[in-house]
């Protein structure tokens, strides 16, 4: 069986607060009030099961609520910039970038949607000084804000893609049966993580590989005979860009994305792709357009090769089927 995976992160201006600027991004933040609507309505027309890998925070439903859910252990970063608990002052004053309640509701009522976990206030594994003892009082934090919509998450991205072995027995214990690990090659083993002097030439790489297969297609075979007390990881197998400027640009990528998924049909195997919803912020007419390109094309491969439409969730249970 071939399958075709999507995965969002779901985040607004948590996801960023360390990168970006609200001068900078927030008309991208402002834009997901549009673009989350919009790629439902595309979900829903070609039938397509996505998993939305939600950030607790903006599930609160204002800056007070948010204001008295805390964690029994707050994370200490080396950073004092990763913590999203640092931006107080931005989410009392601009809550639309901040707290989006009605979308989730949307995605809720969205049939073939997973409202999964991107932990509850974006935790980085990765970064200096986060330790275990923070992101489980974080997924506790998390659970108390999903127990509002009714919602057991079991699936979960890792923000940055800062998967960390030392971390996983957390999400076991946690209630969680699957996660969303890198692709597999060296180049992607820490996420987002790019350091030393090779980092520039590091980032230039994967960037390219964005459009020339560089590294393959990151297909997968589905997991089969995964004992219940064991965590599936569901890798990534591409991200889909913003749209690009130049139109040979935004051809070669999607090219690259369709490569992989018909790779997959052909094969029996997985393609999970990824993106946040901000990245169509701007741009959203032409945004759209990529994504229809992506979706009509699943259709061609359902006809023509039977390929399934998959949450992460739907792929844990049926590889403790198998």
């Amino acid at each position: 069986m071939s399958a075709l995976v999507i995965s969002l992160d779901f985040e607004l201006f948590w996801g960023v607060t360390d990168s970006r600027t609200v001068e900078n991004y927030g008309a991208n933040i402002e834009g997901v009030w549009q673009a989350v609507p919009a790629m439902l309505a595309l979900f829903k027309k070609y039938g397509i099961h996505v998993t939305w890998a939600t950030v607790g925070m903006l599930m609160c439903k204002d800056f007070k609520q948010w204001s008295d859910l805390r964690p029994s252990i707050m994370p200490t970063y080396g950073r004092e910039s990763c913590s999203t608990y640092s931006v107080s002052a931005l989410a009392r004053d601009l809550p639309k970038l901040f707290f989006a309640r009605p979308l989730v509701e949307q995605i809720l009522a969205t049939d073939g949607q997973e409202l999964a976990s991107h932990t509850y206030s974006h935790f980085y594994c990765g970064e200096t000084d986060s330790t275990v003892e923070q992101f489980i009082a974080d997924l506790e934090c998390n659970q108390r804000i999903f127990d509002e919509y009714q919602v057991k998450p079991t699936s979960l991205v890792f923000p940055r893609n800062q998967v960390r072995d030392e971390y996983l027995n957390s999400l076991l214990a946690a209630g969680f049966t699957a996660y969303r690990g890198n692709q597999n090659h060296w180049m992607y083993k820490d996420g987002h993580f790019v350091s030393g002097s090779f980092g520039k030439a590091l980032r230039l790489i994967r960037f390219v590989d964005t459009y020339i297969p560089i590294t393959g297609s990151h297909t997968f075979s589905l997991p089969t005979d995964i004992p219940q007390e064991q965590l599936i990881n569901i890798p990534a197998s591409q991200f889909l860009r913003p749209v690009s400027t130049h139109a040979l640009a935004n051809t070669m990528h999607l090219n690259r994305v369709k490569s992989g998924m018909k790779k997959a049909a052909m094969t029996n195997s997985v393609f999970h792709l990824w993106w946040h919803p901000h990245n169509f912020g701007r741009n959203l007419e032409a945004s759209l357009m990529n994504l229809n390109t992506v979706l009509k094309y699943y259709r061609e491969l359902n006809n023509e090769y039977g390929m399934q439409s998959f949450s992460m969730r739907e792929v844990e249970r049926i590889s403790r089927i198998n």
